[in-house]
């Protein structure tokens, strides 16, 4: 498994790049208003409470956190701290924290706010951690809401710290910060770091926790950083048409690109849709601090590419380019709806994404787990074909997590009056 020349996958033609963000299906505020509040229902914050309240009954906080659920069966399978998704599930109830301060929920904030402090204590040792770059996934999600409604210091020196070890993995030579030590599929092995600098597309998710810790503490270096990061990758990760690659191999010597693939989507040329998510989420958050115009004009496209490739039934498949039937992927849904409502949010003026959201939205509350633990299923974290590991059709907790942060942005936004219709 030395060779890295790959074949090509026959796509179809590349799809035009469409506004159909800014034009929803359906302009009737009563629609809206019925689509908003079933996102908004109950069941999904008492479904979510009722495994974030185990906590109270604790005299030490929780050191395995939710991560996912095994397909046909409804019951987490948990994490410790120095896993990816663990910071999720506690950003989920600080989520929910935060919505209680929005609206009546029918728990206490006193008691979501106790809880959610809980959560959140183990994750806070991995503010330390360098050999990963996933620290904003791990640490945003609550100690970012825990600065932001309580103004906790305690919670920004967290973040402090882990901006400082998550710029420790930037590479001037390459202009990028390293995702993984290498990666591995039964069809291609990148393991020697001394040649191999692998950034995949996720990395954009992680660039808020640079800018929120240059925001609240001065420093620029860690802002610049992420500008850098973010440059090199819509250089090398976007494609023309605004899809993306997941995976992008530079020599870690001279940062020129050995090697553009996949790691969890159909195929190399294809378009993983949580990948596109992610760039889409990403480069809106990167705009959000910089105000750059480059970034909100890839921002609108790689959002509108995403949406050109939703049907009217608003399903989400795992790969945009996959073969149909096939499977779905509610985390790249709900991720990319999240994102959606931030790039209203922050760029009104040229973006009117709700009615694509709440169709979207539509469609994910069909697949609410009634059986099991997590909110919602059919989720996919690789279906691969070379994946060393592959899972399908079930439940995850960043599903979880971008749903009820999705359905606060819009809880925002009726409140503000900007959602069409109130």
């Amino acid at each position: 498994m030395t060779s890295l020349t790959f074949p090509t996958t026959k796509l179809a033609t590349l799809h035009p790049t469409i506004r159909v963000g800014t034009a929803t299906r359906d302009n009737s505020p009563s629609k809206h208003a019925g689509l908003i509040e079933k996102v908004l229902s109950d069941e999904y914050t008492l479904k979510a409470w009722k495994q974030a309240e185990k906590v109270l009954r604790r005299q030490d906080p929780p050191d395995l956190f939710p991560n996912f659920t095994f397909p046909g069966l409804g019951y987490y399978a948990w994490s410790d701290s120095t896993f990816w998704t663990s910071g999720f599930f506690p950003g989920l109830v600080w989520a929910l924290y935060e919505r209680s301060l929005l609206r009546p929920l029918g728990i206490p904030s006193e008691q979501l706010l106790m809880a959610a402090r809980k959560w959140q204590v183990e994750m806070a040792k991995e503010q330390f951690k360098t050999d990963n770059h996933d620290l904003g996934f791990m640490i945003m999600p609550s100690f970012s809401r825990d600065y932001d409604l309580t103004g906790n210091r305690e919670s920004l020196d967290v973040i402090s710290n882990a901006a400082k070890s998550l710029a420790s993995r930037f590479s001037p030579e390459t202009g990028a910060i390293r995702s993984w030590a290498g990666a591995r599929t039964h069809e291609y092995h990148l393991e020697d770091p001394e040649v191999d600098f692998v950034v995949v597309i996720d990395s954009m998710m992680n660039l808020e926790l640079l800018y929120y810790a240059s925001k609240h503490t001065g420093n620029p270096k860690y802002a610049e950083i992420a500008t850098t990061h973010a440059s090199t990758t819509l250089a090398n990760h976007i494609r023309s048409d605004y899809s993306s690659y997941h995976l992008v191999s530079y020599d870690s010597k001279n940062g020129n690109v050995r090697h553009r693939l996949t790691n969890q989507g159909y195929a190399h040329d294809s378009t993983w849709a949580r990948g596109q998510a992610w760039a889409l989420y990403g480069f809106s958050t990167v705009y959000n601090f910089t105000k750059e115009d480059r970034f909100l004009d890839a921002a609108i496209q790689i959002a509108d590419y995403f949406l050109s490739r939703v049907g009217d039934d608003g399903v989400v498949y795992w790969d945009f380019d996959a073969p149909r039937p096939g499977v779905w992927d509610v985390s790249a849904a709900t991720c990319a709806c999240s994102g959606l409502l931030l790039l209203q949010e922050i760029a009104p003026e040229r973006c009117n994404y709700l009615g694509s959201v709440l169709r979207i939205l539509d469609t994910v509350t069909t697949c609410a787990n009634s059986k099991g633990d997590s909110l919602l299923d059919r989720s996919t974290a690789n279906d691969h074909v070379h994946a060393l590991h592959r899972q399908a059709e079930h439940g995850i907790v960043y599903a979880d997590y971008y749903f009820i942060e999705a359905g606060n942005r819009l809880l925002k936004l009726k409140l503000s009056g900007e959602a069409v219709g109130f």
